[in-house]
């Protein structure tokens, strides 16, 4: 019989770090197009449901590319729950007024 080796679940527990944040008065690091071209391929490829697109839509936006922080996702998320209307859709609407106003008062 073969002896298991003991799992560290001490490392597996802690909680990943949060990506750093840009910083202040750093400028978005995408283009209008490069944005506009996610959602376009988000909303014709994606699938599963709201919840599932708002997944993917953290994972892409915060996780992987670094387009918003965390934070500004989470206020979005908060919005787009109570607004009327799909919440991928509402979510998304609400990450591109956020970033273009941001984008616009350093201008």
């Amino acid at each position: 019989m073969s002896s298991i080796a003991p799992i560290n679940c001490a490392a597996s527990s802690e909680l990943p770090s949060e990506a750093p944040s840009p910083p202040p008065g750093a400028g978005p690091s995408y283009s209008l197009g490069s944005m506009c071209l996610y959602f376009l391929k988000l909303g014709t490829l994606g699938f599963g449901g709201p919840v599932a697109l708002v997944g993917f839509m953290h994972r892409d936006l915060v996780e992987d590319r670094k387009w918003i922080t965390d934070d500004d996702y989470k206020d979005g998320l908060a919005l787009a729950q109570v607004a009327p209307g799909p919440l991928a859709a509402q979510l998304a609407r609400n990450t591109a007024i956020v970033r273009a106003s941001r984008h616009l008062s350093m201008a």
